[in-house]
């Protein structure tokens, strides 16, 4: 369960949040099954987040630093992920299916599988399990 003063506080500024996470960066994030639809979470810092089960429906993640964030399970359906680091990122069982700006440049170093879903023209790295 997600702690509710992170996601306050994530969901109200995401410059304090920079802020904080800058002067705390050694937190442990837990947005687990946090509904963050359509919240604009660009340029938020949510390296290492631990962000399963998830909503981030219409989110906007332009920019945001997502760096081995645990996405398993998320619904990232329509979300905005131009610019994105999403290096080392488990996106196992994620729903990306209309994901916008979504590329297979970013997949390159992220964990998935055959449950993961990804856009159409979007190609299924190769060492993902299950691929």
């Amino acid at each position: 369960m997600a702690s509710q003063a992170q996601l306050d506080m994530l969901r109200t500024d995401v410059d304090a949040w920079n802020f904080w996470r800058a002067r705390n960066p050694q937190a442990e994030i837990d947005l687990r099954d946090a509904d963050l639809s359509g919240t604009d979470l660009r340029l938020a810092h949510l390296q290492g987040a631990d962000l399963r089960g998830a909503t981030l429906v219409l989110a906007q993640l332009t920019g945001a630093d997502l760096h081995g964030a645990n996405l398993r399970g998320a619904n990232l359906v329509g979300a905005r992920l131009i610019g994105a680091d999403i290096d080392g990122c488990d996106l196992r069982g994620a729903d990306l299916r209309t994901a916008e700006d979504l590329t297979r440049e970013q997949l390159q170093s992220t964990r998935g599988d055959a449950e993961t879903v990804l856009p159409d023209l979007v190609e299924r790295p190769s060492h993902w399990s299950g691929g």
